[in-house]
């Protein structure tokens, strides 16, 4: 199903090329404490990469950094020692009172995870992220913002362009917005891709072009050319592959491995 969506054409795009950095570059954290993370967390570092994106995203330890729809916390595992001492970390999280039971259950469960560790989650700030209401005032004056996997959820919500101004919002003049999403081909309607799970990267841009911001740099290391899953037109989208393997024929999906995923580093004006 192809788009109707007229994009103008992107200028001044830098594209960074990871080529020379390998897994060797995850290897290279292994002397930091994991002792909070679960082994299987840990495994997934082989695939999500989380200290080359963050370097990449140009997150240092003294940045006031604004994680936005945390889940789980995967990668607050990684950030919350990252900025513990020097930084701050700002979870923007479903607000307490929202109206599914999944998304209250959803923050109970992160607040808990956050109150269980005070010595690593101790100075993690968490607050609402609602892209219809107010911006938080906890989340203002951020040096980065990050969004990892979930625009797909604020596209099928219909809240994708108001999150990207509410992004806008929280950061610095000159603040960087770091994204990873699963990228769908181009071409396709971006309203039927985010059921599956993905969007395509020119619809991102464009979003966040009218938001206020310039794409200055792109990553290709989250990059899965065996990720079929738009063209094929699986049912399943994005969760028929690891780590969520929702299919009967778990060995296929498994070999095509994690998602195809756009690593895109914006700037706001």
């Amino acid at each position: 199903m192809k788009s109707g969506i007229k994009l103008l054409p992107l200028c001044f795009v830098m594209a960074a090329s990871f080529s020379s950095l390998s897994l060797a570059h995850e290897h290279g954290h292994k002397g930091m404490d994991n002792s909070h993370r679960s082994e299987a967390n840990q495994q997934r570092d082989e695939f999500r990469q989380p200290y080359r994106t963050l370097e990449f995203f140009g997150v240092k330890p003294e940045h006031k950094v604004v994680e936005i729809m945390p889940g789980g916390g995967w990668y607050t595992e990684v950030l919350a020692p990252m900025l513990h001492d020097k930084g701050q970390l700002v979870a923007a999280h479903y607000p307490k009172d929202d109206a599914s039971d999944y998304r209250k259950r959803s923050r109970a469960n992160f607040d808990k995870k956050m109150a269980d560790n005070s010595p690593v989650y101790g100075n993690v700030v968490v607050a609402d992220f609602d892209p219809n209401g107010a911006v938080d005032e906890a989340t203002k004056d951020a040096d980065v913002v990050l969004t990892f996997r979930g625009l797909h959820g604020l596209q099928n919500g219909g809240d994708l362009a108001a999150a990207f101004n509410q992004f806008n919002h929280m950061l610095k003049k000159g603040g960087s917005l770091g994204v990873v999403q699963h990228q769908a081909p181009e071409g396709y309607d971006p309203a039927q891709t985010a059921r599956k799970g993905y969007l395509p990267k020119s619809y991102v841009i464009a979003v966040a072009k009218a938001a206020g911001f310039d794409l200055v740099a792109e990553a290709y290391f989250h990059n899965n050319p065996n990720d079929t899953i738009i063209r094929d037109n699986v049912d399943g989208g994005v969760w028929n592959l690891p780590p969520g393997l929702r299919t009967d024929d778990k060995e296929k999906y498994s070999k095509i491995g994690e998602s195809n995923r756009m690593t895109l580093l914006f700037q706001k004006r």
